[in-house]
């Protein structure tokens, strides 16, 4: 009933916040003053019918497959929730007396809010410090009420020492958790974001559907892959991309060219930094099959050692600066300085390279080949038949409309060779306009390609790369979308190649007989690629000349929140073992010569002749009479100092009967002392 009635209030409470219904005062001695109630009635009504109305509408856009963004119903559904968060934890307290336990459904929600914002980690934090606080001060209740039932005497300071103590142990993990580096056990993390990839799925389907224009999206799909390409990103509008540097480059270009002094040359070949490789398109966006194998390899270990022709080795050595598992490196990355994985279609057909690591040297066998050998090369066909595994990379959905058929064929009719039409497609398409701020594509959209290809006729990357990739497949051409960066700028200084957020980049990427994966910029607002073939630059020099590794820069946030829930509980277990082990030690020791031993420390030694009780008087006189802030807690510990000394008196000289109840006795007199002494030791 209680809960019940919560619930209505929060309703209430909600509902006039969000609407204003309720009359104010001055409106309610107007109405009292002229009698106006049935005018006041009505106004309250009409609030409550504009909302229901809003409300049915915005359901029936949901049910026609999509609802128009009402905030007002947005706000709603948060407030609902976190009203019912809150009486959650107002539940768990009242009836478990455990704040950690309470405040579970506040992290979690505060948590959810943090993966799908951009929102510091101080709310999480603050989140987590008064969580802790709350125990504490559930934990200190429970506590005085167990005194107060036994009818013992307890400082009331007791509570401000565990709080510094506390304090002090959160203040050093704290210190800990910002100068050590996160902790990742990849095949955890791996696990975990394969086992809630169909959730998190669900709730970006549920947000597009109830809320579109939503922003954010999940910090774990595309299980690290950055900006969350390509997950449905075509139905978005694009985005302005930001000056933030996400990575550093050195390459072994320089040494390679036995170039003079850096500031007297031009800076060296510039290379597209790849992520991941995407095969499925659905009409509005790309993914891979699911349920995908990953290969473990050894650090310098290479996962293809099929023999590609008009490839030369680049090494770069990549200093990132944001949380990821995907190695980049230029396409093709085949041998990372460190173990990795290795996740693949079929033989030669990767997806991304996965290791937990943030500066690494990868070995590429990037295309060295020219666009004279590239239109020698042969079609695909009976006499070269693709390999096994790449007729994914040809598969188109049924959305593909007839004009955009059309237009394939149109493109490539006459064309001599494969690569011919791969660049006829490419000519055409960089005749379209390039645009960051496109607008979202109509609900009514079949096939994103055909809107870009004849009503739009304008857009960014992803748009181009999935045009060229739907015609080139229509033309027989194999082709897949690659997702990571395009070249940066050169820092003459250090001499590498910086990488921002705006050079987040897409390209399609062609299979060609001989030389394996072949890119194109199809791009308007990109440079064209230049193609030149073997043997400008040697294999041998490239691998020679390795560059010297790239420091590894602070980032200026130097707090990651990830590091508070890896070290918190590793924190509390060290501090649980410490406590076990004292308690241990403590059941472990005999009361009596223990007692001897404070008793010297607190300066009354046991004198000689001294009996048990008479020595157990004297130092609980002493403890009494003793100097102290806390003159409670001396009263308390002679009381147990008395009452532990008749208890070893009892089992020294005592019938047997008796005796065993005096070990008892005695070893919970020690226990409850143990913790007094070393207090009036260090307060005197």
């Amino acid at each position: 009933m209680i809960n019940l009635a919560s619930l209505l209030i929060g309703l209430l409470l909600l509902s006039q916040f969000l609407i204003g219904w309720l009359p104010s005062g001055s409106e309610l001695w107007q109405a009292l003053w002229s009698n106006g109630w049935a005018a006041l009635g009505g106004q309250m009504a009409a609030d409550w019918s504009r909302t229901f109305v809003r409300f049915v509408l915005w359901w029936q856009g949901v049910q026609s497959g999509g609802a128009s963004q009402d905030n007002l119903i947005f706000a709603a559904f948060a407030g609902l929730v976190f009203w019912i968060v809150g009486g959650l934890t107002a539940w768990l307290t009242r009836r478990y007396q455990q704040g950690l336990l309470a405040a579970a459904p506040v992290l979690w929600l505060v948590g959810l809010m943090l993966l799908y914002s951009t929102t510091g980690r101080s709310l999480m934090i603050t989140g987590v410090l008064l969580a802790i606080f709350l125990h504490l001060l559930l934990d200190q209740h429970a506590w005085v009420v167990r005194w107060q039932a036994r009818g013992l005497d307890f400082s009331p300071s007791l509570f401000v020492d565990r709080i510094l103590t506390v304090g002090a142990a959160l203040t050093l993990l704290l210190l800990v958790a910002a100068i050590i580096p996160n902790w990742y056990i990849t095949p955890l993390v791996v696990r975990y974001y394969q086992w809630t990839e169909p959730w998190q799925q669900g709730l970006e389907d549920a947000k597009d559907l109830l809320f579109p224009d939503l922003e954010g999206a999940s910090r774990l799909r595309g299980g690290g892959l950055a900006g969350g390409l390509p997950n449905d990103f075509l139905l978005g509008a694009g985005g302005a991309l930001g000056e933030t540097v996400v990575m550093r480059i050195r390459t072994n270009d320089y040494v390679d060219q036995g170039m003079g002094p850096y500031m007297e040359q031009p800076p060296p070949p510039g290379h597209y930094t790849r992520g991941a490789t995407f095969a499925v398109y659905d009409g509005h966006g790309w993914r891979n099959p699911p349920d995908l194998a990953r290969q473990s390899y050894d650090a310098n270990a290479h996962w293809d050692n099929r023999e590609l022709q008009g490839r030369r080795t680049l090494v770069q050595n990549i200093s990132l600066t944001f949380n990821t598992s995907i190695l980049y490196g230029a396409p093709e990355q085949w041998e990372p300085s460190l173990p990795y994985e290795a996740e693949l279609r079929a033989d030669g057909d990767v997806v991304a390279l996965w290791a937990r690591e943030r500066n690494y040297t990868i070995v590429s066998a990037i295309p060295a080949v020219s666009a004279e050998q590239l239109a020698a090369t042969p079609a695909w066909g009976p006499e070269q038949p693709l390999p096994d595994g790449y007729e994914i990379h040809l598969q188109l959905p049924d959305t593909i409309t007839d004009r955009t058929r059309q237009l394939a064929a149109e493109l490539t009719a006459n064309q001599p060779s494969a690569f011919a039409k791969a660049q006829a497609i490419e000519m055409h398409l960089r005749t379209l306009a390039y645009d960051l701020t496109v607008p979202e594509p109509p609900q009514d959209v079949v096939d994103v390609a055909d809107y870009f290809l004849f009503d739009l006729q304008r857009g960014y990357c992803d748009y181009y790369a999935t045009a060229f990739i739907v015609l080139a497949r229509l033309a027989g051409l194999p082709a897949r979308f690659a997702t990571g960066y395009a070249v940066g700028y050169w820092d003459e200084i250090d001499q590498v190649w910086v990488v921002t957020e705006a050079e987040a980049h897409s390209w399609p990427e062609v299979y060609f007989p001989q030389y394996g994966w072949i890119p194109f910029e199809p791009t308007a607002g990109r440079s064209e690629l230049t193609r030149i073939g073997l043997p400008e630059i040697s294999s041998a020099a490239s691998v020679a000349s390795v560059p010297n590794p790239i420091p590894i820069e602070e980032p200026q946030a130097r707090w990651n929140w990830q590091m508070l829930f890896w070290l918190l509980p590793l924190g509390l277990l060290v501090w649980g073992i410490i406590i076990l082990l004292q308690h241990w030690r403590t059941r472990r020791e005999e009361p009596w010569p223990a007692l001897l031993r404070w008793g010297a420390r607190l300066g009354r030694p046991i004198s000689g002749g001294e009996t048990v009780l008479e020595y157990g008087g004297g130092l609980a006189d002493h403890l009494t009479n003793r100097p102290s802030r806390e003159p409670d807690t001396g009263r308390v510990a002679a009381r147990e100092v008395r009452a532990l000394s008749a208890a070893v008196n009892t089992l020294q000289y005592g019938p047997d009967p008796q005796r065993a109840t005096a070990t008892v006795q005695a070893t919970e007199h020690w226990q409850r002392l143990r913790g007094y002494l070393p207090r009036l030791r260090r307060r005197a």
